[in-house]
């Protein structure tokens, strides 16, 4: 399966914000109350909400009395995420920005990178360079987040086709191929509306084992801590779906 490397400059535009990503809105407190809990963070402190996308967690967090900064790609997804914050009065600062780029100096008391948002580039390096961006952003004793797809949860549950009800009304095939030398997962997504008209997004994610994504965080500097399995702190396990890792800056 063929997969633009630049794919996810424009995924998130159209089909993605349509059909899909809203339908996480009613998961936003308890996730956000997991993430506070495990950063041991206060209202008042810093927060970066790398790859924020339309803003579901970076709104819920300044609703807390963060002073947050939202990072993503997406132009329309950041429209959006400052449509809302407008709309509450909520006082968050959104960036277009590609995370490799970001260069941002001891500002952040945390970092978070939530529902894979990591991984989509070309090489392991990038991945790390990420990281090490992230770790230059964070104040001594800050915090990373890390929310990602666990590869071995996935292996246990993979499947290369199935169906899905993407919005009311439209249905989605999800046709999977996941490179195991490489360790990349790429997906063809088809939406099929009640018209019969279709359109398709790509997309290819590294899918990390948790000792694989662990030392890459820990070679840009950060003590990767804690892991758990999902938001309810599950333990990471070879069947958990989620992979959460906490890592800090040394003080």
């Amino acid at each position: 399966m063929d997969v633009d490397p630049r794919w996810y400059d424009g995924f998130f535009e159209g089909d993605w914000l349509d059909f899909l990503a809203f339908e996480r809105q009613e998961r936003t407190p308890k996730e956000v109350d997991f993430v506070v809990d495990k950063l041991a963070v206060e209202p008042g402190a810093r927060i970066l909400d790398l790859a924020c996308g339309h803003g579901r967690h970076s709104l819920e967090l300044a609703r807390r009395g963060f002073r947050v900064t939202g990072v993503d790609l997406s132009p329309r997804s950041l429209d959006l995420a400052r449509e809302a914050a407008a709309a509450e009065s909520l006082d968050v600062d959104f960036v277009r920005a590609d995370m490799r780029e970001i260069d941002f100096d001891a500002e952040f008391d945390a970092t978070i990178n939530l529902f894979t948002a990591f991984g989509y580039f070309e090489s392991d390096e990038e991945d790390r360079e990420v990281v090490r961006r992230i770790a230059r952003g964070l104040r001594p004793g800050g915090a990373f987040l890390v929310d990602t797809i666990n590869a071995l949860g996935l292996a246990r549950r993979y499947q290369p086709k199935r169906w899905e009800e993407a919005a009311e009304g439209v249905v989605m095939l999800d046709d999977h191929d996941w490179d195991l030398l490489a360790g990349r997962n790429r997906a063809r997504w088809t939406f099929i509306r009640p018209d019969g008209t279709r359109s398709e997004l790509r997309h290819v994610v590294r899918t990390y084992a948790p000792w694989e994504l662990a030392a890459l965080i820990a070679s840009a500097g950060l003590e990767v801590e804690e892991g758990w399995g999902d938001f309810e702190g599950g333990p990471l396990s070879y069947e958990s779906w989620r992979l959460i890792l906490l890592a800090r800056k040394h003080a």
